[in-house]
């Protein structure tokens, strides 16, 4: 009973001394020393720079992702990735005997979502995967099967958010089967419709936008499947929905060219839309619009493009392939060119 007594006045004084030991320090000898400077720095690892690479002879269709830091192009029937600074293949991917039908990146990961068409001996058959290149993961979805004979995915709608797929199945010469994944990957149809029906997904809802060849766009919930029309009247046409699910619609005159741009939310009023007036007609294939909502008129002939709301412009070399957030995509001649976009506010 001594020793354990013994034992814990002991404990005590070392206590006493910890607490003696650090009050010293933080109320007499730390303030004497001065005042203490911290800085803290901010380190990116996405510098927007313009850059180039060199693509095979015999390669098609390249397209660059949403940060400028990967390609991917078809080469001998192949599907391939590379790394655009350093000019390397990542990854060649094959289509096992069938063909490559649609890829494209997704707007805000590194990741290439693609369909490949079954070679004759497996006919009525599609198949969807995905492929990350950060990660180097491959995914396949449950593929689409009882199709006709030369059935093809012809656009791919994702949300990396929600994770849902929205497929397009071109059937027949004019024909659509509009099929869904949804975050299970359980497969569903939605709806036939024609083969010049626009499409496009909403980033942070299940929502389906589409518009059918000189009808209204509409909005179809992928929950309910209640369907509603966008309340901004007069002839317009899709265009594109930004990272923030605000919808783009053109105002078209009577020979078919964009005058205008509308843009906002779907669960809005009309006079809550905004109207940009692009100034001059131009075609639909001449606007484009960025994931961070900017809008930008292309002067093919001239070879620059120009922000229809700050007025900036930006020139460009060869062939004007995308436009991203950050980068000019083009090609010329054998070299794929990223020219980089950066305004006063970037």
């Amino acid at each position: 009973m001594k020793r354990i007594s013994k034992v814990y006045k002991w404990i005590m004084l070392a206590v006493l001394f910890q607490i003696f030991v650090f009050s010293y320090m933080e109320f007499v000898y730390l303030p004497g020393r001065g005042a203490v400077k911290a800085t803290a720095f901010e380190f990116s690892d996405n510098i927007v720079k313009s850059g180039s690479m060199r693509l095979p002879a015999d390669a098609e269709g390249a397209l660059v992702s949403f940060d400028g830091t990967y390609a991917a192009y078809i080469q001998g029937g192949r599907l391939k990735t590379a790394d655009i600074k350093r000019g390397n293949t990542l990854k060649t991917l094959d289509a096992s005997g069938g063909d490559f039908s649609f890829y494209r990146w997704l707007p805000d990961r590194d990741m290439l979502i693609y369909s490949i068409k079954e070679p004759d001996g497996k006919k009525g058959q599609v198949r969807i995967s995905t492929f990350d290149v950060g990660q180097k993961l491959e995914r396949s979805y449950p593929k689409i099967t009882g199709l006709p004979e030369g059935s093809v995915i012809t656009d791919i709608e994702l949300s990396s958010l929600t994770n849902v797929v929205y497929t397009m199945v071109k059937t027949g010469e004019t024909r659509i089967k509009v099929y869904k994944y949804n975050i299970m990957d359980e497969l569903s149809f939605i709806m036939n419709t024609d083969i010049k029906t626009i499409f496009k997904e909403t980033v942070y809802s299940d929502n389906l936008l589409y518009q059918e060849d000189g009808g209204n766009i509409t909005v179809r919930s992928g929950k309910t499947g209640r369907k509603s029309y966008l309340p901004v009247k007069g002839s317009l046409r899709l265009l594109a929905i930004d990272a923030e699910d605000n919808i783009y619609a053109g105002q078209v005159d009577d020979s078919g060219r964009l005058v205008a741009v509308y843009h906002g939310k779907d669960d809005t009023q009309s006079k809550e839309w905004k109207k940009t007036e692009l100034g001059i007609p131009i075609a639909v294939t001449d606007v484009f619009i960025t994931p961070d909502g900017s809008i930008y008129m292309v002067s093919g002939k001239d070879r620059f493009i120009r922000d229809v709301v700050d007025g900036s412009r930006f020139s460009y070399e060869g062939e004007l392939l995308e436009i991203l957030d950050d980068y000019i995509i083009s090609k010329d001649d054998r070299r794929l060119r990223l020219t980089a976009i950066i305004k006063d506010d970037k």
